[in-house]
């Protein structure tokens, strides 16, 4: 049996989440993968094996990162059947010691001899640990290869059914987003106006006082500095234009990082934005913004 992992093609963003199993047959010997994987920065690979599989670890590691690139990976492997190395033998001559003690105690106290050794194989040295015989180990190599393939190839594919969902979710966010942001855009021209309108009722009425008028060079070069203290024209393309790229990286195999970055991107264009509001209705619509930016930024955190 051989792995399907040169037939996947790059179908969009995987989740770092997932689990796959894997038990492979090769006459009397059988290999039992199963792994798990959870978020993380990077890969990192945890392995659970008996002593002497340890040597295999770096070319498991191998076939892994072939289809992942982060989470951390925490797989447990088991061998049984003669391909598995034998971590313990019988040291017949510390049992043959035993035995003869035990044969002297009952005949020096008239008491039937043991029916059974298996109280005796508890006693110190009877069962001794036996270092693994690495050519066994390295025979066992094919089979184990094909269980880890096999379960990389059930880890991946639930990966990138969670992955879907992430996607899609994170596109409703985006699509969000873009509305929020054209609601912004549209209150910019009625923001300045009713700016002006209440700046000339002030000041026209606190000049009134003195006597002393406001000519519409003053009023307009008033406007016009903090139109220029107020203007988001720059942070809306720019929003616009990340919320593009991220749609766009969502079709990517592995954007993690890349959405990573985006995403904060997006949360510093709205805070300049929430920093130059000038009315209630655009700072409602930016915490709308920012909350959206937030779980967009949640949902990344999954992808690989």
């Amino acid at each position: 049996m051989t792995s399907s992992s040169s037939a996947i093609a790059p179908t969009g963003p995987r989740s770092m989440t997932g689990c796959g199993e894997a038990v492979v047959m090769d006459g009397a010997n059988a290999c039992r993968v199963e792994m798990r994987s959870v978020n993380n920065r990077f890969f990192k690979l945890s392995m659970r094996a008996r002593e002497g599989f340890g040597v295999l670890e770096g070319r498991i590691e191998e076939l892994i990162r072939r289809r992942i690139r982060r989470g951390a990976v925490q797989m447990n492997l088991d061998v049984t059947g003669p391909a598995a190395p034998a971590a313990r033998r019988l040291d017949r001559g510390q049992l043959e010691t035993y035995l003869d003690d035990v044969a002297d105690f009952c005949a020096t106290h008239d008491l039937p001899g043991p029916r059974s050794v298996d109280a005796l194989l508890t006693l110190p040295g009877v069962l001794i640990d036996a270092p693994p015989d690495a050519a066994v180990v390295e025979q066992a190599w094919p089979l184990v290869a094909r269980a880890v393939a096999e379960a990389v190839d059930r880890l991946d594919a639930m990966r990138r059914t969670e992955g879907a969902s992430l996607a899609a979710a994170m596109r409703d966010l985006l699509l969000e987003i873009t509305a929020l942001v054209a609601t912004i855009r549209t209150r910019v021209p009625g923001v300045l106006a009713d700016h002006r309108a209440r700046l000339v009722d002030r000041v026209a009425k606190l000049l009134e006082q003195h006597g002393t008028a406001l000519t519409e060079a003053d009023i307009a070069h008033e406007v016009a500095l903090i139109a220029d203290r107020s203007d988001i024209a720059e942070e809306l393309v720019r929003l616009e234009s990340h919320v593009g790229q991220f749609d766009r990286l969502l079709g990517d195999d592995s954007p993690g990082r890349s959405l990573d970055f985006l995403t904060q991107e997006l949360a510093r264009e709205a805070n300049t934005i929430a920093s130059k509001s000038l009315d209630v209705e655009t700072a409602h619509a930016v915490v709308e913004l920012k909350t959206r930016i937030e779980r967009l930024r949640e949902q990344v955190q999954n992808v690989e």
